[in-house]
């Protein structure tokens, strides 16, 4: 811990006191001492002794409180070493297909993709109470459905009011991780991830997703990524177990080398169940990191320099008002 001063010029105003100091010193013949008989021991020494302190003692108070107030007129402050616990929120990018084979009711309970995507993409963004989120949804064209906030209440909403008609139709994965990563430079999160979740192959013009996945790796931002392949058939034991329909080569392909890229994960989501596994794994690899942080921290030492000045003012006023009173 150490002080330092905000306007030290000011402490000059303390060589002021020296002159004041020679003019007011306390000399015998200046001022009247009083005191009633008996206050002080007859002994001749020890009273000239307290006789001179007492003279002495308002001088000193005075210059005390001006000296005081000079202090913190220069603006004291002391820094001290604060450790804090950093928990380690990251900055979290949620990339959902709205691709019209989204619309397709091919998973469990004859629900679609696009609802069984939502559901499990809310229970995530639910869990992730700490992180920066933001919600980008694509299909031929990328849109930013909500930029990155710390309310996962947003991210809910935003999600659940996902449809197919919210873009064009067609998968561009390429423009859609460019929109996350644009959303997740102005935060100042770190790290930063994209979780990408897409039923198709990338199918624009354009950047291709390679060269998006070296970017991002450039950016230190991972990519994990998630397709859709729900089962087929019946699930009737009699009749054998179901099939899934396995995503194209270029699809696990490409999705799988952008995630590798990157340094994240690739998944393939067979059913609601396997989905909501899937973002459980993401929710452990990236959990948050409680790291301890030192901090050096200002804090502010005018208040007690002027309670010593309002003290020393009390003291010598309560002196000039006693029994031991100095008269000037």
């Amino acid at each position: 811990m150490f002080i330092d001063f905000a306007r030290p010029e000011l402490l000059f105003l303390a060589l002021l006191l020296l002159g004041w100091g020679f003019f007011v010193r306390p000399r015998e013949g200046r001022g009247v001492l009083f005191s009633p008989v008996g206050a002080f021991p007859r002994s001749t020494g020890s009273k000239r002794v307290r006789q001179a302190l007492l003279l002495s003692a308002p001088t000193v108070l005075r210059g005390l409180t001006m000296t005081s107030l000079i202090v913190a007129l220069a603006g004291p402050g002391r820094f001290e070493t604060v450790e804090t616990v950093s928990t380690g929120a990251r900055g979290i990018g949620l990339v959902l297909d709205l691709s019209n084979s989204m619309l397709a009711d091919d998973m469990e309970s004859a629900r679609s993709r696009l609802a069984v995507a939502r559901e499990a993409a809310v229970r995530f963004a639910e869990r992730r109470s700490g992180d920066e989120l933001s919600l980008v949804a694509f299909g031929g064209e990328a849109v930013t459905r909500v930029p990155p906030t710390t309310d996962p209440r947003v991210i809910v909403d935003g999600v659940q009011s996902l449809q197919v008609d919210f873009v064009r139709n067609g998968t561009d994965v390429s423009g859609a991780v460019l929109t996350s990563i644009a959303q997740l430079l102005s935060s100042e999160r770190e790290p930063r991830v994209v979780i990408l979740l897409t039923d198709g192959a990338h199918n624009q013009a354009g950047i291709q997703p390679y060269a998006t996945g070296r970017a991002a790796a450039a950016l230190g931002i991972r990519v994990h990524s998630i397709s859709v392949a729900p089962a087929v058939g019946s699930a009737d034991p009699t009749e054998g177990p179901p099939s899934y329909e396995e995503p194209t080569e270029d699809l696990e392909t490409v999705l799988s080398g952008v995630s590798a890229l990157t340094g994240g994960r690739y998944f393939e989501a067979t059913s609601a169940a396997a989905l909501d596994s899937i973002y459980i794994e993401i929710d452990r690899i990236e959990s948050p990191t409680n790291t301890p942080v030192e901090r050096e921290e200002r804090r502010s030492m005018e208040a007690w320099f002027l309670a010593l000045a309002l003290l020393s003012l009390a003291v010598e006023i309560f002196l000039r008002g006693s029994r031991w009173g100095v008269l000037r």
